[in-house]
């Protein structure tokens, strides 16, 4: 599950092929990721540019997790650990201007597992 939510491979996937130029959108894909916009590419929405937005993170829970208030997280849009499908994004690489302080330069998480200390009102 955690592969499916962090998926995108929109180079390959048929379902972020479009009437563009280059001919695939990093946005139709489930983690979809802005910073990889062809910053010279023509797309078919007009506010499709490329800038610092898209899935930032992936939760996954069960219901034996849920029970217990724990789940699994990965912060950060998705990658490939090799970087040879999508790159991790980092800061320094972007191009962006953006303020980001507090922010680790490269985005390239694992997951992590979380349980809630309580909750009193479940």
């Amino acid at each position: 599950m955690s592969s499916l939510m962090r998926y995108n491979n929109y180079t390959h996937d048929p379902e972020s092929r479009c009437n563009c130029t280059p001919p695939y959108n990093p946005i139709y894909s489930i983690a979809a990721r802005y910073d990889l916009l062809d910053s010279k590419g023509s797309y078919d929405l007009p506010k499709m540019v490329r800038r610092a937005v898209g899935a930032t993170d992936m939760k996954l829970t069960n219901n034996a997790m849920f029970k217990s208030l724990e789940f699994i997280a990965i912060n950060g849009p998705t990658f490939h650990p090799d970087g040879s499908v999508l790159p991790p994004f980092q800061w320094s690489t972007s191009g962006f201007q953006d303020l980001h302080d507090g922010h680790p330069d490269k985005w390239m998480f694992g997951p992590t597992y979380h349980r809630w200390g309580s909750c009193p009102n479940l």
